[in-house]
């Protein structure tokens, strides 16, 4: 009796079973998981290649895939909840996963990356239009006495050079080339230094006066200079004179076109790249510049920039719009729109080349002799750049060519990209860090 039941049993087991042979069942399966967060917080899916020539689609939880359900099976999730006393619940739940048999087409896409914007000669960095790089650079001649402070619009150049003048002061040489700014100053008059230092950059100066000795330099030197002519530039009343001349930048590109002052982009300020890294001397936080005994300033690396300060605290510029929020001139509290606004000055680079101070005198007797930096020849120079220190030598055989920076070796100093400011240092005087 036992011999006729036994196979009669395995019949019924086979048939409540539906027939199937084990790994019989070639279907292709979707299946939805726990969703991944993207950076705006909204869920994000993602797609993974499986080994069945499927795509399994992980998608945030709650929504359809685009394949329809066919045949519905249960299968068990788990989720885990965390109380705020750190007690752990797992509470199990159903969850549905669909199957059906598909032909899945799988596509590929590819991003092509942008190529990489042209750069800017006196940053390295990139301009998004690069008409801008095919016009003259426009200096400005920046006061740095106490009563000019806080300068305009100083802060949006792309460059900036310090030079040493009398009485232990110095003031700015602003540069302009793919930018522009509607408030820059007080604008102040030309020394002996500028015509030389301007000519590689085939710049034009707006200047506020000068002598006439140091005037007739410039157009030797083939640099265009143009000073108060009534466009272009206002007097600033909340300003005493004569600390209170601020000129538009942009207005005065026609002043020197009318003039036929070249209309030519500058050569590069410096070979721009990566910080030798085996000339780095190490960190550095700090750095105090004595320009005079009365004149000591400090450069502070907060991380991302050098942020300027002077000897009674932050050295402040003016945005030529003006922002609201930041802090208004004279007041540690919030500005509102109405109220003038500061900033505190900024480089991303430091250069400090140390050149020799001397007097330049008028050829023919007449005015004054007048601090003067040398600009060719060569000397001690100091990068600090990303918080880091590489200390070589400048070079520079003509006016009209570039400041090359070089290791003792004679191997050359690249300046990483970023808005540079350029200090001719008398040398013999500190520079510490």
């Amino acid at each position: 009796m036992r011999k006729l039941l036994m196979p009669v049993l395995l019949v019924t087991l086979v048939a409540a079973c539906g027939g199937d042979s084990p790994g019989g069942n070639d279907q292709s399966t979707t299946i939805t998981a726990a969703p991944t967060t993207a950076q705006d917080g909204t869920p994000e899916s993602t797609t993974v290649d499986v080994p069945d020539n499927t795509e399994a689609t992980v998608a945030p939880e709650g929504t359809t895939t685009s394949e329809e359900a066919a045949t519905p099976t249960t299968d068990t999730s788990t989720s885990t909840t965390t109380d705020p006393a750190g007690t752990t619940d797992t509470t199990v739940e159903p969850t549905t996963t669909t199957v059906e048999p598909t032909t899945t087409t799988s596509s590929t896409t590819t991003t092509i990356p942008e190529p990489d914007l042209p750069p800017s000669p006196l940053t390295g960095l990139g301009v998004e239009d690069p008409e801008l790089l095919n016009r003259r650079t426009m200096a400005v001649k920046v006061d740095n006495h106490w009563d000019a402070r806080p300068q305009a619009g100083i802060g949006e150049a792309e460059a900036v050079v310090e030079l040493l003048v009398e009485s232990g002061i110095t003031r700015f040489m602003a540069l302009f080339h793919t930018v522009d700014s509607s408030a820059v100053g007080p604008v102040r008059s030309v020394r002996p230094t500028d015509p030389h230092l301007l000519r590689h950059f085939n710049a034009t100066l707006l200047t506020s006066g000068g002598q006439n000795w140091i005037l007739r330099m410039f157009p030797r030197n083939g640099v265009g200079v143009i000073g108060e002519i009534g466009v272009g530039g206002y007097r600033d009343d909340s300003r005493s004179a004569p600390h209170d001349y601020i000129v538009n930048t942009a207005e005065f590109r026609a002043v020197a076109d009318q003039r036929l002052y070249p209309d030519t982009a500058p050569p590069p300020l410096f070979e721009f790249g990566d910080l030798p890294s085996d000339a780095i001397l190490g960190a550095v936080s700090r750095v105090q510049m004595e320009w005079a005994a009365d004149n000591v300033i400090s450069w502070r690396w907060n991380g991302t920039q050098w942020e300027r300060h002077l000897e009674d605290g932050p050295h402040y510029w003016i945005p030529s719009g003006g922002e609201e929020g930041t802090a208004a001139v004279g007041s540690d509290e919030e500005a509102s729109p109405a109220q003038e606004v500061r900033k505190i000055i900024t480089a991303d680079t430091l250069v400090v080349l140390f050149s020799r101070l001397f007097y330049a005198r008028p050829p023919e007797g007449g005015g004054y002799a007048l601090p003067t930096m040398e600009t060719t020849g060569g000397g001690r120079a100091l990068l600090f750049s990303q918080g880091q220190v590489v200390e070589g030598r400048w070079e520079r055989e003509g006016t009209t060519q570039p400041f090359a920076l070089s290791l003792e070796d004679g191997s050359p100093i690249t300046v990483p990209p970023g808005r540079p400011w350029l200090s001719l240092f008398p040398e013999g005087r500190p520079v510490t860090w």
